[in-house]
């Protein structure tokens, strides 16, 4: 298995933003540079872990989500989900929460967001992500009702911060599409399998390398 060429959600999702800097990211083991990154979000993601794991061990759904998500937790929980493609390609991903309702399986992914996610629609990654997640689960004998949850985690305005600082709780259903996962996986595959692509003409990363290239 570890021969194999483990392609994931987030890696793929970077043909959207430029193939050619997929291309190099996979092929070529060249990444974009990184700036300066906030941890906040991966904070967030170990809190919200060790929260559920806590009402994990009690046997119970945390208040967080108790009468507004059906079922109980996963015990053990799974956390990472793997699905060989072909000799040279598997995809894998990796849960942040599963509730198990009778006999299904439904994932469960933290998102932490700046404002209300009901003023916008969900993003094509978010989509992306619980089709993968369900489609991966299926392959791996696992009975899902095609649906998955997002629970948003923002803050709120509030004039009494020193009292703690205020976060509210959005829970959004999202329907799966396991149908279409391969196709995506498989676009990414000829990608690889090719010669190195054109950039996208919105990349920042391959602009700048165009707009210096004759002055090194």
């Amino acid at each position: 298995m570890k021969k194999l060429k483990w392609l994931s959600h987030s890696g793929i999702e970077w043909i959207n933003t430029c193939p050619k800097c997929f291309w190099l990211r996979y092929n070529k083991k060249i990444y974009q540079p990184q700036g300066i990154v906030s941890r906040l979000s991966n904070r967030f993601d170990i809190v919200m872990k060790d929260y559920f794991n806590g009402y994990r061990k009690k046997g119970e759904l945390p208040p967080m989500i108790e009468g507004k998500i059906k079922g109980k937790l996963e015990k053990p929980f799974q956390e990472k989900y793997f699905h060989k493609i072909d000799n040279e390609y598997g995809f894998w991903g990796k849960l942040d929460e599963c509730v198990v309702d009778g006999d299904s399986y439904i994932p469960v992914d933290f998102k932490t967001t700046s404002s209300d996610p009901n003023e916008k629609e969900i993003m094509d990654a978010y989509q992306h992500q619980v089709d993968e997640y369900v489609f991966l689960m299926e392959e791996n004998n696992k009975k899902t009702p095609h649906y998955g949850y997002l629970l948003f985690l923002y803050p709120q305005f509030h004039s009494e911060v020193h009292n703690g600082f205020p976060m509210a709780v959005t829970i959004k259903k999202v329907e799966a599409h396991p149908e279409r996962v391969l196709a995506r996986i498989q676009k990414a595959i000829d990608v690889l399998r090719n010669p190195i692509p054109e950039s996208s003409k919105d990349c920042e990363y391959c602009k700048w390398y165009r707009d210096v290239e004759e002055y090194y």
